[in-house]
């Protein structure tokens, strides 16, 4: 995955998480990138709203413990699943 791209799937995962996860977007930024999705203050079921949209986006399962993972995380998460499958 290049840095074009991997920029892009940054913003698709903030985006899905401000849309379908009910995040705050004044939470997001680069002061946060380091911390949690708990930390920044989503619960079980906005982490499955998650879950579900990438899953249908992506075709890409995140692990369940997405809670305990940022936002890079993530993004690293789905890129390389996504990289796998390719």
């Amino acid at each position: 995955m290049t840095v074009f791209q991997d920029r892009g799937l940054v913003k698709e995962i903030e985006d899905i998480l401000v849309r379908s996860a009910g995040l705050s977007p004044d939470l997001i930024g680069d002061g946060t990138q380091d911390a949690t999705l708990e930390e920044l203050g989503l619960d079980s079921l906005a982490c499955m709203e998650l879950q579900a949209v990438v899953r249908d986006r992506y075709g890409v399962r995140i692990p369940e413990e997405s809670l305990d993972m940022s936002i890079p995380q993530i993004v690293e998460h789905i890129g390389a699943e996504i990289a796998e499958a390719n």
